[in-house]
């Protein structure tokens, strides 16, 4: 990790604009836009996350939930520095920032000297206000209700920061609640297209999420700054899932229960040490620790209307855990030059143990294959990066890492094997002037296993096992990308970008063929579905995105987004041998939003819709299709009372549908013949929010 100053531009007086004038300023040809406070005035922010939201052209990405911390960075910095920590989003750590401590906001829309991009195309950097003495609470309560089941749920967070001198302390706390029901109608069909059985079924959920966070930053004499982190989170849940089964003529078939609950508590703790070894070099140590205890019990009732009942029972222990550390060493060698070394080892473990039994007159254990085991992974990353700008309006960013992986698996399997990643990238950005901008990469990224992937697991409601896959590799992907971005009156952009990827060891699900019973010649044998890699692919993405600012059409202070996102997937289907598109992505979406701030009433309103194109998911003898209805979203927000901001939303306005169709074949899909269809209608039926939120 890189070294962050205090700033990553040169500042600029800020220009004392009206609040639907033009309050943003650029420095360095370009490459980074600054925003006053005062241009989000119109916006009612409460904290950074608020005005990090109504950057033109800029969305938050949390980064990727991986191991390690090469690829966990989200794209927004505060005062220069990454956030190290894993537990907590950046919405969460934005949500906890007042305004009132927000100097200003930069855009940095390429590789600039002192900024670690990370490979993206652009960060957001919050830059606060350095305060001798100062304290501040952000507080926020509301309540959902869930229009499905009448349902009201509490939310509230609350947060306070002092500042004293070089130090800054915060301490966090919130309270997530959740009962959305899911309602689904189903029904199943011969080959021939009649009706077999149809199904009424409604879940009832009750989730609860506490948690606390606390964190100091201080800053020593000589220049160097620690920060110490502490989090911890505890999901508890329960669940009840009744379907009524009857068939084609309404008369009762069956009725099925499955009641789960679900406990998990974790806790985080990092620190990041920095230190000036001079004019232009400085050094950065991240430590972290992460652990992860959960547990569920699941119970599955099968009772006929002829009487016959069956209960089986899955109860699963699951334990986690993360070491990792991280250390940067950065080289500002000039204002055309700069350099980053450094080196990241990581430990990580999951331990799964699987206990399935079925209570038919008594109870007995059923064995799957690969159901208690043991993970770990020990992984080891060089890299080196620089920097160049040849001209003042061209950035080149060039980097290079090397992974080394030795993941080992005991218990149900015993497997041990290691691997080597060479990683290289290349950025290439261009300010044709301050208003145009073209970026071209090109990279190699290797994907990262979920250690939940080499144990099985079972879904009971649709019968479905995956074993787990002690052969599991990685996606290795060649990226090459291209973006033009062009920008208007401070608030509107235009932005193309096209990506191809081609990707090695796919990862998709693959059928496996296991032995059941040994006692017996031929031994018998039954075919799962297992995680694996099915052969290499290709992907190809056109997205297209635009802010259009509707002042001059007469729409007073407002603003449409509209984004389009194009794929075009294909790669061999590893059971009939044809080409096929990647399973899980759909082959377009399109969203909308809009906002009007009606200023002289305290008021502002908007809304946001979505939909998106069909999905598919692939078994060995099975297929789902899964589509889904537009999504509408509304909300108001006002500042006319106690000086708190008030929002209330009607999400999933229109109680949006998702269908899936499942197809079941006799054998497997390449031999077999289809036997019959499952159509399935589910959806949340809506919900309210209410939320108020106060900074003290």
């Amino acid at each position: 990790m890189k070294l962050f100053k205090q700033t990553v531009s040169v500042g600029l007086a800020a220009l004392l604009l009206s609040s639907t004038a033009l309050a943003q300023t650029s420095t360095q040809d370009g490459a980074v836009l600054v925003y006053e406070p005062a241009y989000f005035d119109a916006f009612n922010p409460i904290t950074a996350l608020d005005m990090v939201n109504q950057v033109p052209g800029f969305s938050i990405d949390n980064g990727q939930h991986v191991r390690g911390l090469a690829d966990t960075f989200a794209n927004v910095l505060v005062d220069g520095e990454r956030q190290s920590t894993k537990s907590e989003s950046i919405h969460d750590i934005l949500g906890r920032i007042p305004i009132a401590n927000i100097e200003r906001i930069e855009l940095v829309r390429e590789a600039v000297a002192g900024v670690d991009m990370r490979g993206q195309t652009r960060v957001v950097n919050v830059v606060l206000r350095e305060e001798q003495s100062s304290r501040s609470t952000t507080a926020s309560v509301g309540g959902i209700y869930w229009v499905g089941s009448g349902r009201l749920t509490p939310t509230a967070s609350v947060s306070t920061t002092w500042e004293r001198g070089d130090t800054r302390i915060t301490l966090a706390g919130g309270l997530e609640t959740n009962a959305a029901p899911l309602l689904r109608d189903e029904w199943l069909f011969d080959a021939a297209g009649n009706l077999l059985e149809s199904r009424d079924e409604q879940t009832s959920r009750d989730l609860v999420m506490p948690r606390l966070s606390g964190s100091v930053n201080t800053t020593f004499d000589n220049g160097s700054r620690l920060n110490v982190s502490l989090s911890a989170n505890q999901h508890d849940s329960q669940s009840l899932d009744t379907s009524v089964v009857v068939d084609a003529l309404g008369d009762d078939l069956r009725t099925e229960i499955f009641t789960s609950e679900f406990e998990d508590t974790s806790w985080e703790g990092t620190l990041t040490y920095e230190h000036p070894f001079g004019e232009n070099v400085s050094g950065q140590l991240v430590l972290l620790n992460q652990q992860s205890e959960s547990s569920s019990a699941d119970e599955f009732l099968r009772a006929t209307a002829s009487g016959n009942r069956n209960t089986t029972f899955f109860d699963n222990e699951v334990e986690s855990g993360e070491r990792a550390v991280r250390g940067t060493l950065t080289w500002e060698m000039n204002e055309r030059h700069s350099f980053e070394f450094g080196a990241e080892g990581a430990f990580n473990y999951l331990e799964n143990s699987l206990l399935i039994s079925v209570a038919a007159g008594s109870t007995q254990p059923t064995q799957l294959p690969v159901s208690n085991t043991r993970v770990e992974e020990e992984r080891a990353e060089l890299f080196a990066s620089h920097v160049w700008r040849p001209v003042d309006n061209v950035t080149v960013e060039s980097g290079f890492r090397l992974e080394r992986s030795t993941i080992s698996q005991s218990g149900d399997a015993s497997r041990e094997r290691s691997f080597d990643y060479p990683k290289p990238s290349i950025t290439l950005t261009w300010n044709a002037d301050e208003d145009t901008q073209w970026v071209f990469g090109l990279e190699r990224e290797v994907g990262q296993l979920s250690f939940g992937a080499f144990a099985s697991s079972i879904n009971p409601t649709d019968d479905v096992i995956l074993i787990g896959n002690p052969e599991l590799e990685p996606e290795k992907t060649w990226r090459a990308s291209a973006m033009w971005e062009r920008r208007w009156n401070g608030e509107g952009f235009f932005r193309v970008s096209l990506t191809h990827e081609e990707v090695e060891d796919v990862r998709d699900a693959q059928p496996v063929t296991v032995v059941t019973d040994n006692s017996v010649n031929p031994p018998l044998t039954t075919t799962f579905d297992a995680p694996g890699n099915i052969g290499d692919g290709r992907r190809t993405y056109l997205q297209a995105e635009t802010a259009i600012p509707l002042d001059d059409y007469g729409m007073g202070d407002s603003r449409l987004n509209l984004a389009l996102f194009l794929r075009d997937t294909e790669v061999t289907d590893p059971t009939t041998g044809e080409s096929r598109r990647f399973q899980g992505n759909e082959d377009w979406r399109f969203s909308a939003n809009f906002r009007q701030n009606l200023t002289e009433h305290n008021l502002s309103w908007g809304w946001s819709g979505m939909v998106l194109g069909d999905e598919d998911l692939y078994r060995f003898d099975e297929i789902y299709l899964f589509s889904r209805e537009p999504r509408f979203d509304l909300w108001v927000e006002t500042t006319a009372f106690f000086d708190a901001t008030v929002r209330l939303s009607w999400q999933d306005l229109n109680a949006q549908v998702n269908e899936r169709e499942r197809r079941f074949y006799s054998d497997a899909r390449d031999v077999g013949t289809l036997e019959a269809v499952e159509i399935r209608e589910q959806d949340l039926g809506g919900f309210v929010v209410l939320t108020a939120r106060k900074t003290f």
